[in-house]
């Protein structure tokens, strides 16, 4: 329709456009959270392997698991994030291989 004081037509603003930019700012944010789960997961599985393969080396150098976490720490330079991470080390005899539980801390 046109204006009868300016003789230009009037735009009609469509909401399709919005409602794109709306979908994709939602899907944006739900993959963002998604790969915020997913890189901790990873780094969960990364600290408990870490864990692992020092003892492993530990029980190949020296003939036994170590009893403690600190002792791994201490000589094989393991590096656990205690601050996002708790970090359970159960140690069940020398030639045995020591339970191993990573979890997250929840926040909060």
């Amino acid at each position: 329709m046109k204006n009868i004081w300016t003789g230009k037509r009037e735009r009609k603003i469509s909401a399709a456009p919005l409602l794109i930019f709306g979908a994709g700012a939602v899907f944006t944010l739900i993959a963002l959270s998604n790969s915020r789960s997913a890189n901790e997961e990873l780094r969960q599985s990364s600290i408990k392997e870490s864990i692992s393969k020092a003892a492993a080396l530990c029980y190949a150098a020296e003939g036994a698991y170590p009893e403690s976490l600190d002792y791994l720490e201490e000589n094989y330079g393991i590096r656990a994030e205690y601050d996002n991470f708790t970090v359970h080390y159960s140690y069940a005899g020398g030639n045995i291989p020591p339970d191993i539980i990573v979890t997250p801390k929840t926040k909060g």
